[in-house]
């Protein structure tokens, strides 16, 4: 009898930890950050299309950036101020890998890239399922017209 009761405890516990796990959504990011080797142009950002051709293009070390997600279980927009976020700096490749729980659906994100001496982007895009394949390419601020 004892064994019964605690075989069912813990088939009890068992569906409600997997009904809990499901509720809760992801969200991954991770690629390369780039510089021009020429200072044409303005900074880029792709995320889940296709890029430039990286030949051309040289890896930035220690660019920070911050991958602005919605608020769990509310679909309003992205406030940077008090939205959820992550911050990483990216390693001596130019690499970096940004993840997060969040909520278990469909919204709008914001990647944010920012390296002194170089235009910051934001690039907005839609969350819909993980990872997203990410390539910035930043152009030096002289680059930029005043």
């Amino acid at each position: 009898m004892v064994y019964y009761r605690n075989l069912l405890l813990v088939t009890l516990v068992g569906v409600v930890l997997v009904i809990c796990a499901a509720c809760d959504g992801s969200i991954k990011a991770k690629g390369k950050v780039y510089a021009r080797k020429t200072p044409i142009g303005k900074s880029e950002a792709f995320v889940d299309e296709s890029f430039p051709d990286s030949s051309q293009l040289t890896p930035v070390k220690d660019a920070t950036v911050t991958l602005y997600h919605g608020r769990n279980y509310s679909q309003e927009s992205i406030e940077k101020s008090t939205g959820m976020h992550d911050t990483t700096k990216t390693d001596a490749n130019g690499a970096f890998e940004l993840y997060r729980l969040t909520a278990p659906y469909s919204f709008d994100a914001a990647l944010l890239v920012e390296k002194e001496g170089y235009e910051s982007i934001t690039k907005i895009f839609l969350h819909k399922s993980d990872p997203h394949e990410v390539v910035v390419v930043l152009a030096p601020a002289e680059s930029i017209p005043k």
